[in-house]
């Protein structure tokens, strides 16, 4: 994936480990120059010292070739307005973290992708949203497994499916396992013979570097 990331501060130096790490191509603009330089003598990723609210700045990193942005400053004004070009630009989703929740309706109203709440403000989280928007909750268990928490949406690949026919077509990736169901008030801890329904929750363990194929099982067909 070609990942713009906005920012190498705190959260945003995160991000960028976990992308680059994935060997993904990473660009990475930062307004501080000391920060851009840490940022580019400790990271294997195209570091640009620039204002990322200028559109040439953003076309620098090839922006309209990009797969995600992920803005991580502590300007919620900063962050709306690179979102809004990265929009005019094309990026295909958008990810920010907002640092005053009473602006959230306005980043949801720009059609970003996700929103990230500052509750919820961590770099490796950020960095699960650009690779499966649906990832609702995840717990890193070392190893290169995690576990993953996502919503099954309407006309997923693999929603209303048997566990067992998922199994047996492989449409589940190897060293992938469905562990619970939670639908409604209900925890169903699932046999074969079980059915997925859109709108359940399921946790699944799967492989680190597997997270975007799963999570594409549970989002609306293309």
């Amino acid at each position: 994936m070609h990942i713009i990331i906005i920012g190498s501060g705190r959260t945003g130096k995160h991000v960028i480990e976990a992308a680059v790490k994935d060997n993904h191509d990473v660009f990475v603009i930062e307004k501080d120059k000391t920060t851009a330089e840490w940022a580019a003598t400790h990271f294997d990723c195209v570091v640009i010292h620039a204002d990322a609210t200028s559109i040439e700045a953003l076309k620098e990193v090839k922006a309209e070739k990009a797969d995600a942005i992920v803005v991580t400053t502590n300007d919620d004004a900063v962050n709306s307005l690179v979102i809004l070009l990265a929009k005019q630009l094309g990026v295909k989703r958008l990810v920010s973290s907002v640092n005053n929740e009473e602006h959230l309706p306005v980043f949801e109203q720009m059609g970003t992708d996700t929103v990230e709440s500052p509750f919820r403000l961590n770099g490796k989280y950020l960095y699960r949203t650009v690779q499966g928007p649906n990832v609702k909750e995840f717990l890193d268990l070392g190893d290169g497994f995690e576990i993953l928490e996502l919503k099954v949406e309407i006309n997923s690949k693999i929603s209303n499916r048997l566990i067992k026919e998922l199994n047996e077509e492989k449409i589940l990736p190897k060293d992938s396992l469905i562990v619970i169901i939670k639908r409604d008030n209900d925890i169903i801890i699932p046999d074969g013979d079980v059915r997925i329904k859109e709108g359940d929750v399921v946790v699944v363990l799967s492989k680190s570097n597997k997270v975007t194929e799963v999570s594409n099982l549970f989002g609306k067909k293309i």
